[in-house]
């Protein structure tokens, strides 16, 4: 990984952004780091590490949520980093993201976010495992030269798509995280292909030393997904929808997710699921991390 540019941050103090092109990824992230201002303890210890994905949507309230934990003496010392892309990055983020954050190619999704978003271009989906070994091999090793982080204690968090890349990360590279968080994971995706990996990893592999969140919301019931993706849509974009997104049931497949996991017996495995009340899908980024983030380190 080359690190092209270090700056603080101008609207967070305390904070700096990294601009960084990995090895194997041919392209620019931006990296944004911040600490809560709990001291690391003397002796050598170091603070956990919390890697959240597409800081465009999870920066602003994973940057509040460490700040403010602290001084409530909600969480442990912690160094959060979100990753996203360049602000001025063409195409924008939101077609970026399906390349880094899906577990497989799905040509048949590669259109729908471009006539979503208005975007000139799309991107090939499938690119999570080269995504997650730069977070691992790549990203993980900078920050602890960096800064007093164990690279060994760290969190994996995303939401939508980010949560399907949580899932994936904890299925294909268990050890690369200690805790998981996962906020309303696409598991459509593909035609749900992710839990039929989930069952395999559980029916073949023994369970990792981690500890899962789950999450979702109340609003992401299948009458509400249909409708946003259906008569609210144009019908220039309804029809490039994927059947499988267009009748997705996010609910149905979370809960499938949750029990699928729940049977990984091992003496450090843990899975805790939760439905937040009158969240959505767009609304539920600052529970997920609040509940999700005290429940993993203990502190509620």
């Amino acid at each position: 990984m080359k690190i092209l540019e270090k700056r603080h941050d101008d609207l967070f103090s305390g904070s700096e952004v990294w601009f960084v092109r990995p090895d194997h990824i041919d392209d620019v992230f931006r990296v944004c780091v911040t600490s809560n201002a709990a001291p690391v303890p003397a002796g050598g210890d170091r603070a956990s590490l919390v890697i959240a994905t597409d800081a465009e949507l999870s920066g602003g309230a994973l940057r509040s949520l460490v700040g403010s934990g602290a001084v409530g003496l909600d969480l442990p010392p912690l160094y959060a980093v979100s990753v996203g892309y360049p602000l001025d990055a063409e195409p924008p983020f939101v077609v970026r993201r399906n390349r880094d954050l899906t577990p497989s190619a799905w040509p048949a999704f590669e259109p729908v976010m471009p006539a979503m978003t208005g975007a000139s271009v799309s991107m090939a989906t499938g690119g999570a495992d080269a995504y997650l070994a730069f977070l691992d091999e790549e990203l993980k090793p900078a920050l602890a030269e960096a800064f007093p982080v164990d690279p060994d204690d760290a969190t994996l968090t995303g939401q939508s798509f980010g949560g399907l890349f949580v899932v994936h990360a904890l299925l294909t590279r268990p050890a690369a995280f200690r805790r998981y968080l996962a906020g309303s994971p696409s598991l459509w995706w593909n035609d749900r292909e992710t839990l039929r990996r989930a069952a395999e990893a559980v029916a073949d592999s023994p369970a990792p030393s981690a500890h899962v969140y789950l999450c979702i919301g109340e609003l992401e019931n299948k009458a509400r997904f249909g409708r946003q993706f259906g008569p609210m849509l144009p019908e220039a974009i309804r029809s490039l929808l994927p059947a499988a997104m267009a009748a997705g049931d996010m609910q149905g497949d979370f809960f499938v997710l949750e029990q699928t996991l729940r049977e990984w017996k091992g003496e450090d495995f843990s899975v805790e699921a939760h439905m937040f009340p009158e969240e959505s899908h767009e609304s539920i980024t600052g529970a997920m991390l609040s509940r999700g983030l005290r429940r993993l380190y203990g502190y509620v």
